[in-house]
């Protein structure tokens, strides 16, 4: 469970002791508990061979009963409750008739509970019955979710594909005789205590017990019906802050985020690989997140200039029956002309086996998975049945289509690290044999292109991105001579992103508490003897919205290892960019020079630069003492003299230039203060200081 999920959970479950609380005070009358009940709804399953979706359920905190289709037993109707608690056994469930009931044949199932007694009917008609150890009561908290079997601490569980033609909870337990009498959409004596007949177009509780209600996902209630297509669902409470997560599931209007994006939205979750594609003036920002306990969706951000990003959301989840999804990419079908189709690569894993398949979309927007046809396997004369296969990077093939590179687990006598092959439509794939790689073990695929007639691929191993380099498109690769750890650090799975002006790359960063952002977008740099870097991209420069004058050190220069700290306090939640001048030592043996980051009350974190252009950065304590290295840099070029810096930084996070060079990307171990040194005063020159106020 991630730190932002918990914290999520922990707020709504402060509301709703609050809203007890002040209930408490208003003398208002405690709903009593819910304990004997009926769940009757009429459904119109769209996969019969769905597993654990549910069409209607009842929860409070981390305890659920529902009306589940085949989590145990494939396509037999079950009570799902918290680990099983409440739910017939897998040997009295296979004894259950199999569903058969379609996308246009709406089927009643009701649950009912009396003290220990559990009975399911279909249509009317008895389906199982069994004992239970003990019933679950539900409280004020509790709420009502349709189309999803739980949603709590552990993420979205349990999506229902289909239709919801009439849903009802009942505070009594029915009897065989009432059950059958019920007819949708029309009123029944008992009265339920809640009830969604969807005929107005609107998906409220025609009882207004659960009168706060949210639909999330792809849900949408049309032609009297709540469609519900695999990722949707409708949540609804007593009070809007007793929905989990409701505090976090909208970004407000116009909410942009600028030098790290992270993710807000619960149905998104936590952010992981990052891949960019470009049209119309629009930067669209794809990313796998998950918000349950594994990669189970891949969501969007855009920004017209690749830097003020706008969330907009989940776009895919994975299937039914996968364990997590995996990375992928997005690209032009190759009859872009003749089909105006973009699209998009992911893997998925089903039991022990990763294999990889395909979207398309119109737009970049909404996207369509295709079938099951297109699956693109191991081919097992050159690879592992059971291996790696994910994340497709393509590039142009001579005579059309595509080449791909993905991660892959050749075999050994191969020679090859990852996956290669072609496509002529950009869907059907074929695996050709792997390229031989010399200088670098086994791995992931980041991206590759070609830059200035070689081609370089970015590759992740051992927690680094490296640089492999060819001559032609089928290999053989070998390790840079030169920069070979190309992205080290608090960062991971860099990827390319063609402009019109150049070569950009992009890249996650981590915080020390384990969140995940959106790096900074970067230029590629080639020198003359072919080495690949990362830059400074001038469209970061937007970043740059207010100046903020630099306040000199207090007077009386300290010593030459002491900080000597700027009279600015800056407002790091917002973000800093701070540019000047650095002179490198003249000689090994001279004291290093850099900058000095506060984070916490007595030290922070320093950036010194050596004679030879090596950096290093680590902690230190605020008198200059006690330094000790954490990341040593080298990037294996001559830097100015002076040099120029940059320095941005924003929470814990943190990027270095010298001479627009990208050094590191770096976390800090607290929040920054705000506070910024310069070390080896004399040194090293501030030229220019901005704060970013247009997002946070």
């Amino acid at each position: 469970m991630s730190l932002w999920t918990s914290r999520s959970v922990a707020a709504t479950l402060l509301g709703a002791a609050l809203i007890l609380s002040s209930a408490a005070r208003a003398g208002q009358p405690e709903p009593k508990p819910i304990t004997d009940k009926t769940f009757v709804v009429w459904v119109s399953p769209g996969n019969l061979a769905e597993r654990g979706g549910s069409a209607l359920a009842l929860q409070e905190k981390e305890a659920f009963d529902a009306v589940v289709l085949g989590e145990r037993v494939t396509g037999r109707w079950m009570a799902g409750s918290d680990f099983f608690r409440r739910t017939q056994n897998e040997a009295g469930q296979a004894a259950c008739p199999a569903e058969t009931a379609g996308p246009e044949s709406p089927v009643q199932v009701a649950l009912v509970y009396r003290g220990s007694q559990i009975s399911i009917y279909r249509n009317g008609k008895p389906y199982a019955a069994y004992t239970i150890t003990s019933p679950q009561p539900f409280g004020r908290e509790a709420f009502v979710v349709i189309g999803l079997r739980y949603f709590g601490q552990m993420g979205e569980i349990g999506f229902f594909t289909g239709a919801i033609d009439d849903a009802r909870l009942y505070d009594v337990a029915l009897d065989a005789g009432q059950i059958a009498a019920l007819e949708p959409n029309k009123p029944s004596d008992p009265r339920p205590l809640a009830w969604w007949s969807f005929e107005n177009g609107k998906p409220d509780d025609a009882m207004k017990t659960f009168p706060a209600v949210r639909l999330a996902g792809g849900a949408r209630v049309a032609g009297g019906r709540l469609h519900l297509e695999g990722d949707g669902y409708l949540v609804a409470a007593r009070d809007k802050r007793l929905i989990p997560g409701d505090e976090e599931e909208t970004v407000p209007d116009g909410a942009v985020q600028t030098m790290f994006y992270k993710p807000r939205l619960r149905q998104t979750g936590a952010m992981w690989d990052t891949w960019l594609y470009r049209r119309g003036g629009t930067y669209w920002l794809y990313y796998l997140a998950k918000a349950g306990g594994q990669w189970d969706n891949i969501s969007l951000a855009t920004a017209p200039d690749g830097v003020h990003w706008t969330e907009v959301g989940r776009l895919l989840r994975k299937g039914t029956g996968v364990t997590w999804m995996g990375t992928g990419s997005t690209w032009k079908s190759p009859h872009f002309e003749k089909d105006a189709k973009f699209q998009m690569n992911f893997s998925e894993w089903r039991g022990p086996r990763q294999t990889i398949f395909f979207a398309e979309s119109p737009d970049l927007a909404h996207w369509t998975r295709l079938g099951s046809e297109y699956e693109f396997v191991q081919d097992e004369r050159w690879y592992e049945r059971t291996g790696r296969w994910d994340c497709i990077w393509t590039m142009p093939r001579p005579g059309g289509g595509l080449f791909g590179y993905w991660t892959a687990t050749p075999r050994r006598e191969t020679g090859g690290q990852f996956g290669f092959g072609e496509t002529l439509d950009g869907v059907t794939w074929k695996a050709l044999a792997p390229p031989k790689v010399e200088g670098a073990g086994e791995g992931e695929v980041g991206a590759i292109e070609k830059m200035g007639g070689r081609y370089y691929m970015m590759f992740g191993t051992g927690g680094l991105m490296v640089t492999l380099v060819a001559d032609r498109p089928e290999g053989p690769f070998r390790a840079a001579r030169k920069n070979f750890r190309l992205l080290a650090g608090h960062t991971y799975f860099s990827r390319f992103f063609p402009m019109p002006d150049g070569v950009l790359v992009n890249h996650h960063s981590i915080g020390r508490s384990g969140q995940v952002y959106f790096g900074t977008l970067k230029a590629t740099a080639i020198d003359a003897d072919g080495t690949l870097r990362l830059a400074w991209w001038k469209g970061n420069e937007k970043m740059k919205d207010t100046p903020v004058e630099v306040v000199p050190p207090a007077a009386g220069a300290p010593d030459e290892g002491r900080p000597a700290m700027l009279g600015n306090t800056f407002d790091a939640s917002r973000g800093v960019i701070l540019e000047g001048t650095l002179a490198l030592p003249e000689g090994k043996d001279r004291p290093r020079r850099g900058l000095y980051i506060e984070a916490g009350k007595d030290g922070g974190t320093a950036i010194l630069a050596s004679a030879d252009g090596q950096v290093q950065l680590g902690a230190m304590r605020a008198d200059g003492g006690g330094f000790k290295a954490e990341k040593t840099v080298d990037r294996e070029m001559a830097f100015g003299k002076p040099a120029r810096f940059r320095l941005l930084l924003k929470h814990s996070l943190l990027e270095f230039y010298l001479d627009d060079i990208l050094i590191e990307c770096f976390s800090l171990p607290q929040d920054a203060t705000g506070r910024i040194g310069l070390i080896g005063a004399g040194a090293v020159r501030v030229l220019g200081a901005w704060q970013d106020h247009k997002g946070k």
